[in-house]
């Protein structure tokens, strides 16, 4: 990618990021912390607040069970037993050998709620649930539609940390299981620049789910729109480091994020990147062929590709959104900001050039005749940004490929060079 990113983001890190600063759509006083940027939710829209979970609500941490569970059945005593009466025998041992509704033993021994287990029974096989009152909320950093998250102290080791609080509408089986996936997702990957889910909190009686993150200050989108605060190409070169070694992380492991924007990219004060917000990311394997839904990634970071119904794509559409936040973070603004779908296609085309008849042909895409450009439009990628670098421009110029297949990968662009 760009030759001179590795670099420690230290070395670019100012007072600056330490300015207050506030999203677009905050109406908070200019002076507030900029920890009230950090997100770890992607969907929009706002819920209540819920009241705190009860006592016997249960962080997930690793587990190490015996290879049998003993469980001890008492005989509850019936009202006006004779004294003299032969004492009951000495309720026995049995090994639980079965538990109904595909429930792992491993689970019940664990703490997990049944309508947790039922339908994500290897997203939490292997992990304790911790108590609620382990953890101390401080005060709400975030909220969506179906999730807040709050800023809390961990009781037990003294860490701060980010409670994201998912609710489930009635515990839909369906609503269940997505956040499984994320969860699941976020157990196979660990790397300095992915977020890490440190546990899980839950509750046998209540329908929410708490999700433990490490906490981190800011997120890039907040920074981006805070007056006053200008990315130098060193910084931006740095971030980008991050984000595609993070990319890189998570292409080898199967996983497609599908939702990279600067929301999703959070800072701490001494630069580390971190890719957040996996709710929409799923597994993949680039060798075979998979039937996945055209309807992710927000639409200013969504690649061409996505926005003309394929379903059978790979990581080139984590890189096109990479292609986006860089141009952004050099520019110092959204750079394709379309209102409709249709809008979005115009915009892309417009900037990176009509597709080939070959593209049209070898994608098959079910939306081509309806959105098939009727004018020639000509690739102006590097005379519109030809004030970037010239590293910064090649390395744009790649990930910006309407051909998902010329985006190259995310290690081919920390390897490139001058």
């Amino acid at each position: 990618m760009y030759p001179s990113v590795r670099l420690r983001a230290q070395q670019f890190h100012g007072a600056n990021l330490h300015k207050s600063a506030r999203p677009p759509s905050s109406t908070s006083n200019h002076s507030d912390s900029l920890r009230h940027l950090a997100t770890y939710d992607s969907t929009k829209g706002q819920e209540e607040e819920e009241p705190e979970e009860a006592a016997d609500s249960t962080a997930a941490t690793p587990l190490a069970l015996p290879d049998q569970v003993l469980i001890v059945t008492d005989k509850e005593e019936a009202p006006g037993v004779d004294a003299n009466a032969a004492p009951e025998p000495k309720p026995k041992l049995s090994l639980v050998a079965h538990v109904p509704n595909g429930v792992d033993w491993e689970h019940v021994a664990a703490g997990w709620p049944r309508w947790l287990t039922q339908v994500a029974t290897e997203a939490v096989r292997g992990w304790l649930p911790r108590k609620s009152d382990s953890f101390h909320k401080l005060h709400k950093i975030g909220e969506g539609t179906y999730s807040s998250v709050y800023k809390a102290h961990d009781l037990e080791n003294g860490k701060v940390v980010a409670l994201k609080k998912v609710r489930f509408a009635n515990m839909d089986p369906e609503s269940v299981r997505f956040m499984a996936r994320e969860i699941h997702v976020l157990r196979r990957l660990d790397h300095p620049h992915v977020v890490k889910l440190e546990g899980l909190v839950t509750s046998h009686m209540s329908s929410s789910l708490y999700l433990v993150f490490e906490y981190m200050e800011h997120d890039l989108a907040g920074l981006a729109a805070t007056p006053g605060i200008k990315f130098t190409e060193p910084q931006v070169k740095c971030y980008m480091q991050q984000l595609l070694s993070g990319l890189d992380h998570c292409h080898s492991h199967g996983v497609l994020h599908r939702d990279i924007k600067g929301a999703n990219l959070l800072l701490d004060n001494n630069g580390t990147l971190k890719i957040a917000d996996f709710g929409l990311a799923t597994f993949f394997n680039p060798n075979q062929k998979q039937h996945l839904t055209s309807r992710v990634v927000t639409l200013w970071y969504r690649p061409p590709e996505l926005l003309l119904g394929a379903t059978n794509y790979g990581a080139a559409v984590d890189l096109w959104s990479a292609g986006c936040i860089l141009a952004e973070l050099l520019s110092g603004r959204p750079i394709m900001p379309g209102r409709t779908e249709a809008e979005q296609l115009h915009k892309i085309f417009k900037l990176c050039g009509s597709p080939s008849e070959e593209f049209w042909a070898s994608l098959k895409l079910s939306r081509a005749t309806v959105f098939k450009p009727q004018h020639l439009y000509h690739r102006c990628v590097n005379n519109v940004y030809k004030g970037f670098s010239s590293s910064a421009l090649e390395l744009l110029d790649q990930l910006l490929a309407v051909d998902p297949s010329s985006r190259g990968t995310a290690a081919s662009a920390l390897e490139s060079e001058d």
